[in-house]
């Protein structure tokens, strides 16, 4: 069964702000590496609480300040949908048929199959919150960014250290193999691109669409990938109202990533 070390349970339950700062910051400073799927389903269930299920009426006031809340994210909740996306993940990979080392673009297709075979059919493109495994895990539903994060974590899961993120400003898919020389599509963009899964991204689309960033993509460290992560947080409560704490939650994390240097691309 999936679970956590010490390291982990330690900064459980998270009670505050500066608990799940301060958990990120330890998970950045860890000689193996930031746990993606661990820090995706703590900062997912947060942004939940605070935006998703915050309790606004549509006569509210905008001109009040909300009550200051922060919900109580217990370690049983995290690590029973972190074993459930380690149990998904694992149980649908027969690994005797891959490579340990490096990934294989079959690999990739097979990794992000299982993660879209999760996935509501329903069409949900720009709805907030869809972003983070916690999404994903208690509700089936994950945006285009989502996708090729949860693609990555589940390789991490798997334990391969050469599948990472590849961003644009309006796209994301992965590059894997030695030296990251390989790409892989995960993720759509627009309506009707799910046949594109682990095809390649062609050099020549790369140098000439500005969805590509022109060939200019940037390509992530595990770092990154949190801030990439920290970055996709959204604090909206309705079109007009944003959570005041998930918004400085934010913040604090995108000062710890400045600290460390990780946001320099």
């Amino acid at each position: 069964m999936a679970g956590f070390r010490d390291r982990e349970k330690q900064h459980f339950p998270l009670e505050s702000s500066q608990a799940v700062v301060d958990l990120f910051i330890d998970q950045l400073e860890n000689s193996d590496g930031p746990n993606l799927a661990l820090l995706s389903i703590v900062i997912g269930a947060v942004e939940n609480k605070l935006t998703v299920n915050r309790n606004v009426s549509a006569t509210t006031d905008r001109s009040r300040i909300l009550e200051p809340i922060f919900p109580v994210i217990e370690l049983s909740m995290v690590e029973a949908l972190y074993t459930k996306f380690v149990t998904d993940v694992k149980s649908g990979v027969d690994m005797s048929l891959y490579r340990k080392d490096i990934a294989t673009r079959e690999l990739v297709k097979r990794v992000s199959d299982i993660i879209w075979s999760r996935l509501t059919r329903s069409y949900y493109k720009d709805k907030a919150h869809l972003q983070s495994l916690y999404s994903y895990l208690t509700g089936n539903k994950l945006d285009c960014f989502g996708v090729a994060f949860a693609v990555v974590a589940a390789f991490q899961v798997l334990g391969y250290n050469d599948v990472h993120l590849a961003l644009s400003e309006d796209h994301a898919w992965v590059v894997f193999g030695e030296n990251g020389s390989e790409t892989a599509e995960v993720t759509w963009h627009g309506k009707g691109n799910e046949d594109k899964r682990g095809q390649p991204v062609g050099l020549e689309v790369t140098e000439k669409s500005w969805l590509y960033l022109c060939g200019q993509a940037v390509i992530c460290t595990r770092e990154m990938e949190v801030s990439a992560m920290v970055s996709g947080i959204n604090p909206s409560i309705t079109v007009t109202l944003d959570s005041s704490e998930m918004g400085n939650l934010q913040q604090d994390l995108l000062w710890a990533l400045y600290d460390k240097q990780h946001l320099k691309k």
